[in-house]
């Protein structure tokens, strides 16, 4: 009998503990519905599901008790240029760990607050071990927006991890009194030439669909949904 369910199991995920996640192998919702059944007492409580952004393959994991987390989108490289008038970008490094330590910050505090509300505690010495790594890696383009000598914002790009034809766009924020200037645009479009000059096809990223600017912001860039993360914490109302 063929497979209903990809199960990845975890008992320590170094960012939400025990879990699973899950994606469907089977278009028959019904089908999906009765594995999960089976399958669901063994595991940890907190279960995640990644399926296709459309309504039949959402549907299953909806009647499960599931709720949207993260959006998953693409879109090809290339495109606009963009100016900002007295905003210079520069390729950043390990020199810049505090400058990316309180720009990422800002994402965190975002999804902190309404609609958001996520819980997730940022642990100091793990976040600065984390940016010192990327910073150092040679595989990652770091990128600063620059307003006389003062960072206003960055952007972090590495070869995606499932996609080899793919940049990841991960970081990508403004700091509160730049924004609406054209700053995240002017990232953004870095990012999307960035690729492109690498000889990459498209850019990827992800954000969490509660978060109302990034919900907002990206489709208007021109990703495309592709998948949608969903979680689930047993036991549940």
């Amino acid at each position: 009998m063929p497979e209903t369910l990809k199960i990845d199991r975890f008992d320590a995920h170094p960012v939400w503990g025990a879990c699973v996640f899950l994606e469907a192998l089977t278009d028959d919702a019904e089908t999906i519905r009765s594995a999960y059944a089976e399958g669901a007492p063994a595991w940890p409580p907190l279960h995640f599901a990644v399926a296709r952004a459309d309504d039949a393959a959402l549907d299953p994991w909806y009647r499960l008790g599931f709720a949207q987390m993260h959006a998953y989108a693409v879109r090809p490289a290339g495109g606009e240029t963009v100016e900002v008038a007295g905003v210079q970008l520069r390729r950043g490094g390990p020199d810049d760990l505090e400058t990316a330590l309180e720009i990422d910050r800002l994402i965190y505090r975002a999804q902190a607050e309404p609609p958001s509300y996520s819980s997730y505690a940022l642990d100091d010495g793990e976040h600065r071990e984390a940016w010192t790594e990327t910073l150092a890696d040679d595989a990652v383009t770091y990128t600063v927006a620059v307003r006389d000598d003062r960072a206003v914002g960055h952007v972090t790009l590495y070869p995606d991890p499932v996609d080899e034809r793919a940049l990841h766009l991960a970081s990508t924020a403004v700091v509160p009194d730049e924004r609406g200037s054209g700053i995240g645009r002017l990232l953004t479009a870095f990012a999307l030439s960035h690729a492109a000059e690498r000889g990459f096809d498209r850019v990827r990223t992800n954000w969490r669909v509660t978060n109302l600017v990034a919900s907002r912001y990206w489709p208007a860039r021109g990703f495309e949904l592709t998948q949608i993360r969903l979680v689930r914490r047993i036991p549940d109302v």
